[in-house]
């Protein structure tokens, strides 16, 4: 599986990682690169997250191919309108068609949104974006009150920790329950 996850600038780090420790787990627990990840930034190079740590992107959005199997879209503290998330709505829309499943964690449903990608379909965003969200996208059945949604190949989150549980559920999926508790549990063991 190929795995793409968005940088831009203020990205939420910890929407990116935990997510990806997920997938990494997979990978670990199987022996075998199961979920390839890819870091897609607005150009290859350092791209600054909302914290101040600069995570180098591994792909260039504009050189990116849109064939990925999971897009995952994490949000960040202030949302704008720039030209470079101008250009990842772009590069999502144009994917919107070729990727399997996408995913959003917090407010990055605002993008998912933006590129058209949950019209009419249900849309979870941290509590405190939903009514936003609902605002400025009416087609899009917003959800601030639960922690995950899903239709189809869309899976949405409320926050970190929902995110987490976002990237469990595309890998139960792929490789059952059982195999997704395992990584619950091995995750969970390195934390204490």
């Amino acid at each position: 599986m190929q795995v793409a996850m968005m940088l831009y600038a203020g990205f939420r780090l910890l929407e990116v990682t935990g997510p990806m420790d997920v997938f990494h787990e997979a990978n670990r627990l199987c022996g075998a690169t199961l979920y390839e990840q890819h870091l897609v930034g607005p150009s290859a190079g350092p791209v600054l997250c909302s914290n101040g740590v600069a995570v180098g992107a591994t792909d260039s959005l504009l050189d990116a191919p849109v064939w990925f199997d999971i897009v995952v879209v994490p949000g960040c503290p202030v949302l704008g309108s720039s030209r470079e998330l101008h250009d990842l709505v772009n590069w999502l829309k144009a994917a919107g068609h070729r990727v399997r499943r996408f995913a959003s964690v917090s407010n990055g449903a605002f993008l998912i949104a933006r590129a058209g990608l949950a019209d009419h379909r249900p849309l979870t965003t941290h509590w405190r974006d939903a009514r936003r969200l609902s605002s400025e996208y009416p087609v899009v059945r917003a959800a601030g009150d639960r922690g995950c949604s899903k239709e189809g190949g869309l899976h949405a989150s409320r926050g970190i920790t929902d995110g987490i549980q976002v990237a469990l559920e595309l890998v139960r999926e792929d490789l059952g329950d059982e195999f997704a508790r395992s990584i619950t549990k091995s995750l969970s063991r390195r934390r204490s």
